[in-house]
């Protein structure tokens, strides 16, 4: 038996888009932030937000596939260290996110755009295990 789940449903959808909305005004170019939910999006395996955060970020004027930002010459080394950091948020279960993934993060963008994309990828990160759950495509 498969059930079907509504994802906008449960008592805490409305907290998480809060915190959606809230992540919204983060101090990043807003490609960047769809290439980073773009990002997450794919490593979960998440089709409907890939299919949403693609077309965001073709919205926000992003024409790079960013599954190659790290042989692509066209991400800067501050976009490569967000997005370093982000994938690290995501695969947060194969251990931590790495000290030197941190720090390099840190020394490209700082501290408080650190912590920007850190939510943003968390906040997309739950968005993923909704859609996955409901099996939205």
């Amino acid at each position: 038996m498969v059930l079907r789940l509504d994802p906008f449903a449960g008592p805490g959808f409305a907290s998480l888009e809060a915190l959606a909305k809230a992540v919204d005004d983060v101090d990043l170019p807003v490609g960047l932030v769809e290439l980073v939910r773009l990002r997450c999006s794919q490593l979960n395996g998440c089709t409907y937000c890939t299919r949403l955060h693609r077309g965001a970020a073709v919205a926000a004027g992003e024409t790079r596939d960013v599954a190659s930002w790290r042989t692509d010459p066209a991400f800067t080394g501050s976009e490569r260290a967000v997005l370093a950091l982000a994938e690290a948020v995501t695969l947060v279960h194969d251990g931590h996110v790495p000290d030197a993934v941190l720090d390099a993060a840190i020394r490209a963008v700082g501290e408080v755009r650190v912590q920007q994309v850190v939510w943003v990828a968390t906040v997309v990160n739950a968005h993923n295990r909704l859609a996955i759950s409901a099996r939205l495509t």
